[in-house]
Parts: structure tokens; sequence; C-alpha cells
């Protein structure tokens, strides 16, 4: 089951209903949300969190992001060590996770690598959806002719 926590005291924001709601109480047990309630729920061994003055709401998702391609000019990452970018592209993963991106789809430069290195943990980061290698049209931003 893993750690449990029982959110409860703020307001929590339901995107269903386009509202913030008062005196919802949620239960997340491991990776997962296991009840949502507006009634004290019952969980005796998880950790409780005071959410008096803030807001609780579901993970953001970005479609399209580049996590390996830091720079708009990519002529500038030629010759730049592929285990830099994906140290980079690492670090930048995780600063999305803290601003609340739970899930994210590179959409070109994130390879099936980068995917299982996070599925195995071994970098802290959003649920990443990969596309493969970018396309682009002839004279787009992807040709280097």
């Amino acid at each position: 089951m893993g750690t449990s926590y029982l959110f409860h005291g703020g307001r929590v924001l339901d995107p269903r209903r386009d509202a913030l709601i008062d005196g919802i109480e949620v239960l997340v047990e491991g990776d997962r949300i296991k009840e949502v309630a507006d009634r004290p729920i019952s969980a005796e061994l998880a950790s409780r969190v005071d959410l008096r003055g803030r807001t609780l709401m579901p993970g953001l998702i970005d479609a399209h992001v580049h996590l390996l391609l830091a720079e708009v000019n990519l002529h500038l990452l030629e010759g730049v060590p592929l285990t830099l970018l994906a140290a980079k592209g690492a670090a930048s993963a995780k600063a999305m996770l803290m601003r609340g991106f739970t899930t994210v789809r590179d959409t070109g430069g994130a390879d099936f690598g980068m995917k299982q290195a996070f599925d195995m943990g071994l970098f802290e980061g959003p649920r990443l959806f990969i596309s493969g290698m970018p396309i682009s049209q002839t004279g787009g931003h992807g040709d280097f002719r």
C-alpha cells in the first residue's frame, strides 16, 4: 500500500463542476487517490495534512514538451553529449512535477529509455508519454540541411 495521506480542511477544485468545494476530504494511498468524500474519512494510519487556507487540485497535463531540447535554436545542441541532455531533461521534468504537472507528453526528443528511467524511479518527475523522434517539414525547425 505504501504511505497514506488524508487531506482535509481546505478547498478542492472540481473541474467537472467548475467549482471550488469546501468540506471535502481526500485519501491518497501510495500513488493513487483512494477516496474523495464530503464527510469525514476513516483512515487511522494515514498522515493527516491540514489544507486550511489552501486549495487541492488535480494534477496538470502538458501535452507538448521537449524535455531534451532545452534550446529554441536546435543548432546550439549540436555536439552536446546525450548524457548531459538527459540530465538536464531529468531536472526539467522534476521542476515540472514541482509546478503541479503530473503527466507530460514529449513530442520529440525523449526516447523510450528516458521513459523507462522515469518508470523505474531513477528520476523523479511526471508520468511521461513519448512520441519518439520529432518530425518537421522541409525547411522547418527540424531540418538541418
